[in-house]
């Protein structure tokens, strides 16, 4: 009975001095503790606003490049979210694109496709205006190329972007230039679109001269009832003509 008695003492003794030592921790070393758990669910819950926001200005660049529709549009872009991996380059490239079109469909920028302003085309002037700053922004995408695979594409279209410009004003041996460039730049990363452009530049000669279509009121005339314009224009038609149900001509 004693021995119990002395048991149990012992344990009380034991599981008193137990919590004196952990109030005794939590009085010494618990602060310290929990502000370094504080800090790091802090830290933790701050890691996660970041990136969210991350993510939310990504989306906000992408859906800016998306809502433009001229050049200089495209370049606020780039120059506002400068920071965003690939989208200044796609932005710059674009821009020129938009140029080089109102240069190939001869219809003044921001211009209504029905307005009597698209109707007169683009001037000489604009002409040289909008080459000018295609090649610019063109050329600022090649400047800011790294050499990178993620870059590849962007350096390999502004390139080739280049050589149209100097076909345009031609020179053939500047654009040759731009096309082995494009492919040499190519060639690590896409081999077949390295082949395709390196043709490209091994034809340029073929479109050194331009093909000017005549207008139809510069054509010649043939006088009228005029028997091989009649012979022409009914053997043309014929060929048109589909036969009716009889099986006649």
């Amino acid at each position: 009975m004693d021995q119990r008695l002395k048991d149990v003492h012992q344990t009380e003794l034991t599981e008193s001095r137990i919590n004196e030592d952990f109030v005794d921790f939590l009085k010494t070393k618990g602060p310290q503790y929990m502000l370094l758990i504080l800090i790091g669910i802090c830290g933790y819950l701050g890691i996660l606003r970041w990136k969210q926001h991350k993510t939310n200005y990504y989306n906000e660049a992408w859906v800016a490049l998306l809502e433009c529709r001229l050049p200089g549009a495209f370049e606020d872009v780039a120059s506002k979210y400068s920071d965003v991996p690939g989208l200044p380059q796609q932005a710059l490239k674009l821009g020129a694109d938009t140029l080089l079109q109102a240069v190939l469909s001869d219809r003044p920028l921001a211009a209504d496709p029905t307005s009597p302003m698209a109707a007169q085309g683009i001037s000489d002037d604009e002409r040289i205006e909008y080459m000018d700053r295609a090649e610019r922004l063109y050329q600022a995408v090649v400047d800011s190329d790294n050499d990178s695979l993620a870059m590849t594409l962007h350096a390999v279209s502004a390139m080739q972007g280049l050589a149209v410009i100097a076909e345009s004003r031609g020179d053939i041996e500047d654009a040759r230039l731009f096309y082995e460039m494009a492919a040499e730049r190519a060639e690590p990363y896409y081999p077949a679109l390295a082949r395709r452009v390196r043709d490209r530049a091994a034809t340029v000669d073929e479109y050194e001269v331009a093909v000017v279509l005549p207008a139809q009121a510069d054509l010649p005339a043939n006088p009228p009832g005029d028997p091989l314009e009649s012979a022409v224009i009914g053997e043309a038609l014929g060929d048109l003509l589909l036969p009716d149900d009889s099986g006649d001509g």
